[in-house]
């Protein structure tokens, strides 16, 4: 597959790799930014800056706008969401935000986080409701 490179984002090397509670992806926000369009698989890294996707190992940023200059720092584990401004940067924000998982992922040095964005997509269409044993509407 051949993609482009992102414009709007940087993608920083793990911080405190391998250690629980500190492990986390620094971004640095490079222009004006929606980050629903936007989130964080793991893969085993290859020759290239190429790397293999781990199924089942992807974090959606959700919706929010960022601004040049602001900083996000998803960290692997647990926590609240909170949002501080950059020291010595007036009007820049750190975001840090937790993905929840129970251990760290970045600890192995092939193991590495993928950034991407969604151009487009398509949502499957819900199938009807399968009537249900003691349903009387379906009787």
């Amino acid at each position: 597959m051949i993609v482009s490179d992102l414009a709007e984002l940087r993608l920083y090397p793990v911080a405190d790799r391998g250690a629980p509670n500190s492990e986390h992806v620094p971004i640095q926000v490079l222009q004006p930014t929606d980050m629903g369009r936007y989130g964080l698989m793991v893969g085993i890294s290859g020759p290239q800056q190429f790397a293999m996707p781990i199924q089942d190992n992807l974090f959606w940023f959700g919706d929010g706008v960022v601004n040049a200059g602001d900083w996000i720092f998803l960290y692997t584990g647990s926590g609240s969401p909170r949002i501080h401004d950059v020291p010595d940067l007036p009007g820049s924000k750190i975001y840090t935000v937790h993905w929840g998982r129970p251990n760290t992922m970045f600890a192995n040095s092939l193991v590495v986080p993928i950034l991407f964005r969604t151009d487009t997509e398509e949502v499957g269409v819900p199938p009807g409701n399968l009537p249900q044993v003691g349903d009387e509407a379906s009787a």
